[in-house]
């Protein structure tokens, strides 16, 4: 199922992309996280946001997957990552 998300590592980064289904939203997410760790963020900030993504991923896997199966907006936030997962029909 075609999905919107969107996705916010707060303060520094926020964007949102058409994503074909909770796996590519995974990867959308990890590819994200892992530039902003590269480009934005000292040592020890990028291993506290690495920590946040892991458990928002394991969240879009199970709770997201499941709301957006039966059509529902899904959003979660754990530490300063926030995405939101908005089916599309």
């Amino acid at each position: 199922m075609a999905l919107w998300m969107s996705w916010e590592v707060s303060p520094i980064a926020a964007a949102g992309e058409d994503v074909g289904d909770i796996e590519g939203a995974v990867e959308a997410l990890e590819q994200s996280v892992q530039r902003i760790q590269e480009r934005a963020m000292l040592p020890r900030d990028a291993a506290a946001l690495l920590g946040s993504a892991r458990v928002i991923r394991d969240r879009m896997l199970s709770d997201g997957r499941a709301a957006v199966e039966r059509g529902e907006r899904w959003t979660a936030k754990a530490g300063e990552v926030e995405v939101t997962l908005i089916p599309r029909k």
